[in-house]
C-alpha cells in the first residue's frame, strides 16, 4: 500500500528528481542535522511534500558531529528565515537537553526529540514524531499492533525510546526490549512500566523468538555494508513482520535476510513518509 508521498516520488523508480521548487528571498529553511548525513532521505520526501502543497520551503542536510551540536544550534538560531531543525542519528537524545530547548509532553516522556521550532523568546520547542510515524506507517501497510508481541532492538536510543512508547500506546500485548546497553534497557523498562501497566515488558537479547509478531531494528547497525546483522531472526515465526528504521540502504542486511526467509519486511522510509506532514505542521509551514 502506498502513501500519498509515495505517489509523489517516481524518482525512486525512475532515478530522476521528481520535485521542483523555486528558492527565493521568502523561502523558509529547514535543516536536518545528522552524523553521518549521507544516509538521510528526508530532503527527498520533505521537498516533494513542499512542492506538492505549494509550500515555499526547502529542507537541506547538515553534517554536524556531537561536539558541534550546541554550536550549530546557536548559529541556526540567528537565521531569521529558519522554520526549524529536524534531528536524527545520533543527536536525538543530546538535542533534547541543549540549553534553551523545551519539550512537549510527548518528547518529555520519550526523552528524545526529532524536530525543533524556534520560540518567540529565542528558545526552541522540541517534539518527537518517530513513534507516531512508525505506528502510522505500519497501519498503512495493514499491520495491526493490538495484543501483538514485539521485539525492539536499540530500544534505549532516541528513536527506540519513541517507538517503545508508541508501541505501548498502540496496545501491544508484550514488548521485548533489547539494547547494547543493558542498564539503559532496564531503566527504559521500568519507566515504561509506570505508564503502561497493561503491557508485558521484558528485557532480552537481540534474538527474535517464535512468538514475536513484529521484529524492529531501531539501532544504527546496518548503515554500513560491513555491519553484522543486528538481530538474530533464525527462530522467528513465518508470519512475523521485520522492520528496520535505517533509510539507506533501504534493504539493510536485516531486511535482506528476512526477505530471503519469505518474511514480510517494513523498510525505514515508511516511518519518514508518515512523519513528514506531522513535522511540517509542527514547524508552522502547513495548517
Amino acid at each position: 500500500m502506498q502513501s500519498s508521498i509515495d505517489n509523489l516520488l517516481p524518482a525512486k523508480r525512475s532515478g530522476s528528481a521528481s520535485w521542483s521548487t523555486s528558492i527565493n528571498g521568502d523561502t523558509r529553511i529547514v535543516v536536518i542535522v545528522a552524523d553521518p548525513v549521507t544516509q538521510v532521505k528526508s530532503p527527498e520526501f520533505f521537498n516533494a511534500h513542499f512542492a506538492q502543497h505549494g509550500i515555499n520551503a526547502v529542507l537541506v542536510p547538515a553534517h554536524v558531529n556531537g561536539d558541534g551540536l550546541q554550536e550549530a544550534f546557536r548559529g541556526l538560531a540567528a537565521v531569521r528565515n529558519l522554520a526549524g531543525v529536524v534531528v536524527t542519528v545520533p543527536h536525538k537524545v543530546t538535542a533534547s537537553v541543549l540549553p534553551g530547548v523545551r519539550l512537549t509532553e510527548r518528547a518529555e516522556a520519550i526523552g528524545a526529540i526529532n524536530c525543533v521550532r524556534r520560540l518567540a523568546d529565542g528558545g526552541w520547542l522540541g517534539d518527537n514524531f518517530d513513534g507516531t510515524g512508525f505506528v502510522s506507517g505500519l497501519e498503512q501497510q495493514g499491520v495491526s499492533l493490538a495484543g501483538k508481541q514485539a521485539l525492539l532492538v536499540g530500544a534505549a536510543g532516541g528513536a527506540g525510546r519513541a517507538l517503545s512508547n508508541a508501541l505501548c500506546s498502540a496496545g501491544v500485548g508484550c514488548l521485548r526490549i533489547s539494547d547494547i546497553n543493558g542498564d539503559k534497557a532496564s531503566t527504559l523498562r521500568a519507566d515504561l512500566q509506570k505508564r503502561y501497566c497493561r503491557v508485558r515488558l521484558e528485557t532480552t537479547a537481540a534474538v527474535a523468538a517464535a512468538g514475536d509478531d513484529l521484529v524492529i531494528n531501531a539501532s544504527p547497525a546496518g548503515m554500513r555494508t560491513t555491519d553484522p546483522c543486528p538481530v538474530d531472526i533464525s527462530h522467528v515465526g513465518e508470519n512475523a513482520v521485520v522492520a528496520d528504521l535505517i533509510m539507506k540502504p533501504e534493504k539493510t542486511v536485516l531486511l535482506a535476510r528476512a526477505a530471503s526467509k519469505g518474511l514480510k519486511i517494513h523498510p525505514g522510509r515508511h516511518l519518514l513518509l508518515s512523519s513528514v506532514e506531522h513535522i511540517t505542521r509542527f514547524l508552522g509551514l502547513q495548517t
